[in-house]
């Protein structure tokens, strides 16, 4: 999309920090065998890609296949990542409800996911070598832009990049509330990161600082971040369950029933924690106070 050079500046000065971070973190040895360092790589590639959601493609040479690359990236990591979560999860049931049945059954759990891990590591790598970062640094390079700006028209095209983000969580939260809907709360979730990056991408044109906003946007996707991962999980220990009483494994079918009491119920405790977070921000009224602060900017009324 075309902007006016002022935004295509700000852009740019936001690309800068986060493609250096993204580079930084691709080039440590071994980051793809570490789970937090993957973790890292694959949130610093999502904020690149939030970047270039909104610059001028024109302004960037080859943007198309920096833009392919980076989202083969972050594909790539994805479900490695999802099992990486799982284990976490799983061990961190053992350690906070301790019990000779519930241990055995995680142990078993454990190994079937690490053997998915496993698979899916290697899935990953053979990805990751058809993808070429080598040229990504060209993005830093500073686009030729009209010298003096006009700061004047700023408010008024941030505005523009941020509203669609902002309906796209204000809309359908309101019956997410109420309504354990894990298909709609994924969603929700992709949308609200999105409205965060983007708010933190734009920051700068705000006369003061949003931290507060950020960290109720950062608190609700951690809320449904947390549903989802328990929602998976419970899926996959269903499905562990139906292979068990089919192979009449009884000990281990029922060890995995009452594990999935404990998931089902955090994941309901995550819900009723997204609830509360959600009826906040409702209440607070993101979308008229971004309003309010771009309109108080110099030269936004005029």
């Amino acid at each position: 999309m075309a902007h006016p050079p002022e935004l295509s500046l700000l852009l740019h000065r936001a690309l800068e920090p986060r493609l250096e971070r993204l580079l930084e973190l691709c080039v440590a040895p071994g980051w793809q065998e570490d789970p937090e360092s993957l973790h890292q790589v694959r949130i610093a590639s999502r904020r690149v890609r939030a970047v270039l959601d909104l610059v001028d493609p024109e302004l960037y040479p080859g943007f198309k296949k920096h833009e392919g690359h980076l989202r083969r990236l972050t594909r790539a990591l994805g479900l490695t990542r999802e099992l990486d979560v799982h284990v976490a999860t799983l061990e961190s049931l053992q350690d906070r409800h301790p019990d000779p049945l519930r241990g055995v059954t995680a142990e078993h759990l454990l190994e079937l996911l690490e053997r998915k891990r496993r698979k899916a590591r290697e899935m990953m790598n053979r990805n990751l070598a058809r993808i070429s970062l080598k040229d990504l640094d060209r993005l830093r390079e500073a686009p030729s832009l009209p010298d003096p700006l006009v700061m004047a028209e700023l408010p008024y095209a941030v505005w523009n990049c941020l509203e669609p983000w902002i309906r796209a969580v204000e809309d359908p939260l309101p019956p997410l509330l109420h309504q354990e809907n894990a298909s709609g709360l994924h969603q929700l979730r992709i949308q609200v990161k999105r409205l965060r990056y983007t708010l933190e991408i734009l920051e700068s044109a705000f006369p003061a600082s949003l931290e507060g906003w950020l960290q109720r946007l950062k608190a609700l996707q951690t809320a449904l971040g947390q549903h989802h991962d328990h929602a998976v999980l419970e899926a996959f220990l269903w499905a562990v369950h139906a292979v068990l009483a089919t192979r009449q494994r009884t000990a281990l079918a029922a060890g995995v029933l009452d594990l999935l009491g404990i998931v089902a119920e955090e994941r309901r405790a995550h819900f009723k924690h997204f609830s509360a977070l959600g009826q906040e921000h409702r209440n607070a009224v993101l979308f008229f106070h971004l309003k309010q602060a771009l309109d108080k900017c110099p030269g936004a009324a005029e």
